[in-house]
């Protein structure tokens, strides 16, 4: 059966070009070179390096979608504006409507639709309220948040960086996989002293302990 190169897809006897990708078709698929690591020639991989406790604990472990950490003066303002555009968008769309029901604004719109736009407005309205009560908790919040950071940092930096499992690290290996080991080991430290510290955080302190000892 002949196939496509580019998209893979198998075809029936007869077949010589590929409509999708416009190129001929081919009577066996070629065997595409594995991707593979280069490592320097003078690299010596410690004894009790194992790749396949590596790549199982990599299946093990669901790579998880963590967002990127914003200061709570940041996500206040953030909050705050998107408040206040649903608020307005909300009011003034809701002052057009009214003035719609009463028949001082004509619109090209049937009782249903007017009805749909009112339902809408309101929803709006009811978003930017929301939206000014989860600002003022931000806002509440705001000074515990920036101490407990002061001290997480504080923490790490006379006492985490210290951990017995910096020292075990081999400093011959390349600079990728060191800094990769120091990241685990800093997420480690961090999460057993603080078990209630936010992911976007933790990963946000993480990378930037990492590159203050790789730059220090």
């Amino acid at each position: 059966m002949p196939w496509c190169p580019i998209c893979k897809n198998e075809y029936v006897e007869g077949k010589t070009h590929c409509p999708d990708c416009d190129v001929d078709l081919v009577e066996e698929l070629s065997q595409e070179p594995e991707a593979t690591l280069e490592v320097p020639g003078d690299y010596t991989f410690p004894e009790d390096f194992n790749p396949r406790e590596i790549l199982e604990e990599a299946r093990r472990e669901p790579v998880q979608n963590v967002p990127l950490y914003k200061r709570p003066e940041e996500r206040y303002q953030d909050m705050h504006s998107s408040a206040w555009t649903f608020v307005l968008v909300g009011a003034a769309g809701l002052m057009v409507m009214i003035l719609c029901w009463a028949g001082i604004i004509k619109l090209p719109f049937n009782n249903f639709v007017l009805f749909i736009m009112t339902a809408l407005f309101v929803v709006f309205l009811g978003i930017g309220v929301v939206s000014f009560q989860s600002a003022r908790k931000i806002k509440s919040g705001m000074a515990s948040e920036n101490a407990f950071v002061e001290e997480v940092i504080a923490w790490y930096r006379a006492t985490g960086c210290h951990a017995p499992a910096f020292s075990e690290l081999n400093k011959n290996q390349p600079e990728e996989l060191l800094y990769f080991q120091k990241s685990e080991i800093i997420r480690s430290v961090l999460k057993e002293q603080f078990p209630e510290i936010n992911l976007s955080l933790l990963e946000k302190l993480t990378d930037d302990f990492c590159e203050e000892d790789f730059s220090g």
